[in-house]
């Protein structure tokens, strides 16, 4: 194998491990999007239930947090 041949078997591996990294950062991306509007709606609910137990707790009292 002459180095010709050698240097296109390497250009085509470092190709392809390029296209993997991309296709990586790409899935990262969207999962650090998805975390977000997941632990958002998390936090919203958990507001929503806290007011929830608030008022029924209540009964006509002043409750302290």
């Amino acid at each position: 194998m002459n180095i010709d041949n050698l240097s296109l078997i390497l250009q085509v591996l470092s190709l392809e491990l390029l296209f993997k990294d991309y296709n990586n950062r790409d899935l990262m991306q969207e999962l650090q999007h998805q975390d977000k509007n997941y632990f958002e709606k998390i936090l919203k609910n958990q507001e929503e239930i806290l007011k929830i137990l608030r008022k029924e707790g209540n009964n006509g009292r002043k409750i302290i947090n």
